[in-house]
């Protein structure tokens, strides 16, 4: 598996959680995160199931605090970062994990809804450098983020 290092201070944490987080993952707030950032990416469900395999969630985000905390790890250089939202039957954007998409970060001109070669649409959201969110086709290979809210007692996890 992928390691990673803060590459700057990380900005003010809300108020921290009174659990635990599993191995290699960094709390934050009443949640504990996990940022993929092996040399070889995956896709979007790829990603998806990795999360979901340690009993987690690929991540929501819902300030601009969580964009600054994620843009502090210091993943793949070449990849971008697959996060939680989706498209929805209605053309709108779901995260998976069900909360609210009370916060949107997309960069400029996103999201486009673009077509790739063999018709595939760009109905999954990556996560640039700089914060800002872009709609993808699922099956390009990137790095991932996951979280999983904080627990007072847990089993083990696969990582």
């Amino acid at each position: 598996l992928g390691r990673f290092t803060f590459k700057k201070k990380p900005p003010t944490t809300p108020a921290p959680g009174d659990g635990m987080c599993q191995r290699f993952a960094i709390p934050y707030g009443k949640y504990c995160y996990y940022v993929y950032s092996g040399e070889v990416g995956f896709s979007w469900p790829d990603s998806e199931h990795y999360c979901q395999a340690g009993r987690m969630e690929l991540v929501s985000i819902h300030s601009r605090a969580e964009v600054e905390f994620l843009k502090s790890f210091n993943y793949s250089k070449n990849m971008n970062l697959w996060i939680g939202l989706t498209r929805d039957n209605n053309f709108g954007w779901a995260w998976t994990d069900e909360t609210s998409v009370s916060f949107l970060n997309w960069a400029p001109n996103e999201p486009n809804s673009a077509f790739h070669p063999g018709n595939m649409a760009e109905n999954c959201v990556e996560m640039y450098k700089d914060g800002r969110w872009n709609d993808n086709n699922c099956m390009e290979k990137k790095s991932f983020a996951c979280r999983h809210p904080q627990c007072k007692h847990f089993s083990y996890f696969p990582f």
